[in-house]
This record gives structure tokens, C-alpha cells and sequence, in this order.
């Protein structure tokens, strides 16, 4: 592995060469880099990432990157190569050999046609780990079919099974198969890292955003697999667990959570509704998921006659599993981020004040940490093609050519 990265991470000494664009890949290479990898972002001159340009505040031009771009590529290095031309791609085959991981997220065959792909960067060096994320798998019907977050929520299950039952679908707020996929990503690389320990030999990651997605209803999977059950909308509860949502108090919304009998025993006690409890249909989960509407309504309109903060204090005295129903600005401000320490807030010349999520795992011996905001489009070029071994004449020549 490599040994330019002086942090000491948990991947301090692994160099990766970023080729991804939107979010899933970026957000891949984020977590590698959290963990201290050398991540070196590699984007088109003069246009970069498409989602540099979503900034809905429109303070920060592209060259710099909205704050979208913001949150999800911190702890990188970037500089700009245009694998279009011959010289680009020579460029990347001279870099190849000097790193340890590749992440692209293009549609199938793409690096492939730019002689890029993983058969032509392992022939440079057998020790690359490869990794290709893409939005239906490299092969199948749906293979180039284009693929982005809300795709895939909708094709993958997602959309048809959020909302109330008779609404519309529903999207997931945050972006989840994005950053569902990212994850997946990481931990197969961090694998395929471990493994080349052992054998010496690098290999290709294959991940796909829909087969990601899907992963998230494992357990539902398995239902639908085994016993043909045909799930409908899961509104703020789960399908088999009854009650276990979110209730209407007289200003807002709170989760009530039985995960097991004795909590929907001490929730009928405290509501002093022995009817709840006495009366067969409601004896035992499975018989309340069966008469769920009944057991939903009259625990809502007991839920309706007071407020939020008097049911929590009700049920948390008395052991129940509760919380509000926060949003996101209310749970940022919350007293438990602050202690967990996961906001980070940079000032910089350029960029001004920036305020975005760090890490959100943390090792008792290798740290994680937040080193760098999100690079500037090419900002760090020339300081990574001299380090990596290219002269000044070498570089000034790329720069002429507007390969870099």
C-alpha cells in the first residue's frame, strides 16, 4: 500500500483513485477517507461532478461545489483528468500502478470503451481493487437503463411500500439507496483490502444500487419468498408488529414502539384500558396485527386528547419504548448530536462558513476525523501528479493540452 497519507486511520496508507460522480460512489469514497485512505477525486476539467451544481442557495459556484456536493465528499483530494483523450487515459494508466482502489459509478461498459475498465487497470497492477457501482447490476434487461436514487426507490420496493395504505408512493426522504449503496460499497472494498493481505491480489467489487436497496427489506423478503405474502404500505409501523408507529397527540407526533407483549402490557395498564388487554383480539401480537385498524383507532383517539411531551413522560416512566417525531433541523439542534460530536464546522477564504455531518463511525484506536472540505474543481492537481511521480514539464504539457 502506499504511504502518503500521515493521518493514522484505520486506512491511512491506502491510496484510492475517485472516478464516481453524483452520490452513491462519492459517498463510498467518503467513508474510506474517513477512515484515512488518500482519496484522490478525479473529475472532467472545467465541469466536474454534476452535483456540484445543486446548491440551492446558489452561494457557492460550481467551481467550489453547493453545499450538496459538500456533504458528500468530504475528505478528498481533487484533481481533474479527462479520460476522453488518449493522453487522459495514459495518464490514469501511469497513476494506476500507484494505487490500491478504483471506484467508478458510470453505466456498464463505459471505463470499459475508454480501456479503463477492470481487465485493462489490473493488467498495469494485479493489486488494484476495483469497484463498480451501478444502478441495475452489469449485466440484465435493465443493465443501461439510466439509474438514480428516486429510480431505484421506486423500482427496488421502496416507494410502493412507504406511505399509508390508499395514499400515493411515497419517496424516502434522505437519498437511501444512494447512500445505502455507498456503504455496501466501502465494506467490499474494505473485504477485498483485507483479503489481498492474505493472497496478494487485488479483484474487481461489484455492487449494484437496486440489489442494495432491496437488501433493506431482508426480512420482508423472506416472507414474501417462503409464504407468497403480499405486503401493503407500511405507513410508520411494521407490518408484524402492532402497535409499533407513530400516533397523533394534540400537537404533533410520537412514536409508540411494542417491540414485545410486555411492553403493549404495560402500555395498556398505564392507559388504564383493560378492555386492551382482556379482550382476545388483543391479547397477543399476531391477534392485533390481524385487528390492527381497531387497536390503531382507539389507541389514536386516546393519543389525541394530550400532548406530546405529556405521553412520553407517561410511557418512558413506565418503560415504554417512545420518542418524538423530530425533523431535521429540530434533531441537528438536539443535545445528543452535540454530544456525539458529529456536526463540524469549517471557515474557510473561498468557501466561507460551512457547517456539515462528519464521521459517523468512530475506532478507540484508529480515529476517524474530518480533515478537509470538499474539493474545489481541480484544486489539487498539480500537487498530486508531481507527487505521484510527473515532472513540472510534464505537468505544465497536460495543462496546455487541457487534458488536466
Amino acid at each position: 500500500m502506499s504511504n502518503t497519507t500521515t493521518r493514522r486511520g484505520a486506512l491511512s496508507g491506502v491510496r484510492v483513485l475517485d472516478f464516481s460522480h453524483q452520490a452513491a460512489g462519492p459517498w463510498c469514497t467518503t467513508l474510506l477517507g474517513d477512515m484515512g485512505a488518500d482519496v484522490i477525486k478525479i473529475e472532467k476539467p472545467g465541469r466536474g461532478d454534476s452535483i456540484r451544481y445543486a446548491d440551492r442557495s446558489g452561494r457557492l459556484p460550481p467551481e467550489i461545489g453547493g453545499l450538496n456536493f459538500q456533504g458528500l465528499n468530504r475528505n478528498k483530494r481533487g484533481i481533474t483528468i479527462d479520460i476522453g483523450a488518449e493522453q487522459g487515459v495514459a495518464l490514469v494508466k501511469r497513476l494506476a500502478p500507484k494505487a490500491d482502489v478504483v471506484v467508478e459509478n458510470f453505466r456498464p461498459g463505459v471505463m470499459d470503451r475508454h480501456e479503463l475498465g477492470y481487465t485493462h487497470l489490473r493488467a498495469v497492477n494485479p493489486r488494484i481493487i476495483y469497484c463498480s457501482i451501478t444502478a441495475f447490476g452489469p449485466r440484465g434487461p435493465l443493465a443501461q437503463k439510466p439509474g438514480m436514487d428516486l429510480i431505484i426507490q421506486a423500482t427496488a420496493g421502496l416507494m410502493g411500500h412507504t406511505g399509508e395504505e390508499g395514499g400515493p408512493p411515497i419517496k424516502s426522504a434522505p437519498p437511501v439507496a444512494d447512500i445505502n449503496t455507498g456503504i455496501y460499497a466501502a465494506y467490499g472494498i474494505c473485504g477485498a483490502l483485507f483479503e489481498r493481505e492474505r493472497s496478494g491480489e487485488g479483484q474487481h467489487v461489484e455492487v449494484a444500487m437496486l440489489d442494495a436497496v432491496l437488501s433493506l427489506f431482508a426480512d420482508n423478503a423472506a416472507n414474501v419468498l417462503t409464504e407468497h405474502t403480499m405486503f401493503g404500505k407500511f405507513g410508520s409501523g411494521h407490518p408484524d408488529l402492532v402497535p409499533y408507529q407513530a400516533f397523533p397527540a394534540s400537537d404533533g407526533y410520537f412514536i409508540v414502539a411494542c417491540l414485545t407483549n410486555a411492553f403493549y402490557k404495560r402500555l395498556a395498564s398505564v392507559l388504564g384500558r383493560d378492555d386492551l388487554l382482556n379482550d382476545p383480539r388483543f391479547a397477543t401480537n399476531p391477534s392485533r396485527v390481524q385487528h390492527r385498524e381497531h387497536v390503531v383507532g382507539v389507541l389514536s383517539d386516546i393519543f389525541k386528547q394530550n400532548t406530546c411531551a405529556h405521553w412520553i413522560a407517561l410511557l418512558e416512566a413506565n418503560d415504554i419504548p417512545t420518542c418524538r417525531v423530530n425533523r431535521l433541523e429540530e434533531v441537528l439542534a438536539s443535545e445528543q448530536i452535540a454530544e456525539n460530536k458529529l456536526v463540524v464546522e469549517r471557515d474557510d477564504p473561498k468557501r466561507g462558513h460551512i457547517s456539515v455531518l462528519g464521521p459517523p463511525v468512530h475506532l478507540s484506536r484508529t480515529q476517524t476525523c474530518f480533515e478537509r472540505l470538499a474539493p474545489m474543481i481541480g484544486e489539487h492537481t498539480d500537487e498530486v501528479l508531481k507527487e505521484l511521480g510527473l515532472d513540472d514539464t510534464e505537468v505544465a504539457a497536460l495543462h496546455a493540452a487541457k487534458v488536466v
